[in-house]
């Protein structure tokens, strides 16, 4: 897992299978049309910055997308058994951060699923519960 510190950012994770998942280049936006008229070329530019990163890699698209970047007050994600519904979980990731931070989910979820405690895991919990 990468996240790059530059402005604009890039981030990018490993699949068991091989791929890549990559983004970054977020924008502040008012218009949903405006900002999904972006998507080519944002992702162009994310598959050139991935190209330098890691030039024996190809860095052709599979599927591209954009979103609505939302935040906690903390800025972390939130990973947590549903109150009341203990055998569901929600793993609410925001931004570029939910790519990142759902590596950090899988790993907490099995751990509680496996009876494990992780020692994180109320960094992460919902307000309130």
């Amino acid at each position: 897992m990468i996240w790059e510190a530059s402005d604009p950012y890039l981030y990018l994770r490993a699949l068991p299978d091989g791929r890549v998942i990559c983004g970054g280049e977020d924008e502040d936006f008012q218009d949903e049309d405006a900002r999904d008229a972006l998507i080519p070329a944002k992702a162009e530019a994310i598959a050139r910055k991935l190209a330098r990163l890691m030039p024996g890699l190809d860095p052709t698209p599979e599927f591209v997308w954009t979103g609505s970047f939302g935040t906690t007050a903390t800025g972390l994600p939130i990973i947590a058994p549903v109150p009341r519904r203990p055998r569901i979980h929600s793993v609410m990731g925001y931004g570029g951060n939910g790519i990142t931070f759902s590596r950090i989910a899988a790993e907490m979820i099995r751990t509680r699923l496996t009876g494990g405690k992780d020692t994180d895991a109320d960094l992460f919990a919902a307000a309130g519960s």
